[in-house]
């Protein structure tokens, strides 16, 4: 358990993409690009499937970069991935690390699947969890026009409010609604604020 310092080192770097030919400002924390960043409940996060693959927001407000972005990135090198969640009932930050993330390619048959291994930290694998409706590695991304989880007939995205790997909607989830807003592996931790960052291995 720990504090951070949200603004400590808090700087704007120009990444390049693979394969797109203007860099893309994002911001760094100690060496950390930050692809997702969520701050209150203000944001509505429940977009299409066009919004999510593209990216939206600001880089210094609630931010996305977008899924062809992370697997042109992470296709080309291999990349580490950090999350920092702010536990809503006590403020305090949590994060989670794996050695290894990927994103898969947006064809039908991988659909921006998420790949992880190698977890540190003290908030709790939720994205390898094995619990009801978790283990989110190896799961096909799903928006509310793009069901792809494991649940059957209802949509995640629409019953959470919010796009995500989802297996059977449960366990953790940071574009949900607030009350679906969790990182859950060690017992129910609804969040306030979170962030996604990657590094290079």
């Amino acid at each position: 358990m720990f504090c951070i310092e949200y603004a400590a080192a808090n700087i704007t770097v120009h990444i390049t993409i693979p394969t797109q030919s203007d860099p893309v400002p994002l911001k760094s924390v100690f060496g950390w690009i930050i692809i997702h960043q969520r701050l209150g409940y203000t944001f509505d996060w429940n977009l299409i499937w066009a919004h999510y693959k593209g990216g939206f927001g600001s880089i210094d407000a609630d931010f996305w970069l977008g899924l062809q972005k992370l697997h042109l990135l992470t296709s080309s090198q291999p990349y580490r991935l950090r999350v920092e969640v702010q536990e809503r009932s006590t403020n305090l930050w949590y994060s989670a690390e794996y050695w290894s993330f990927k994103i898969r390619d947006g064809n039908n048959v991988n659909k921006y699947r998420l790949e992880v291994s190698g977890y540190s930290g003290d908030a709790g694998d939720s994205l390898q969890y094995e619990g009801d409706g978790g283990i989110f590695n190896h799961i096909k991304f799903t928006a509310i026009d793009q069901d792809n989880d494991n649940l059957g007939g209802d949509n995640c995205a629409s019953s959470r409010g919010g796009a995500w790997w989802y297996n059977a909607c449960s366990w953790a989830c940071l574009t949900c609604h607030y009350d679906h807003y969790e990182w859950h592996s060690m017992g129910f931790r609804f969040v306030v604020n979170s962030r996604m960052m990657i590094k290079l291995q």
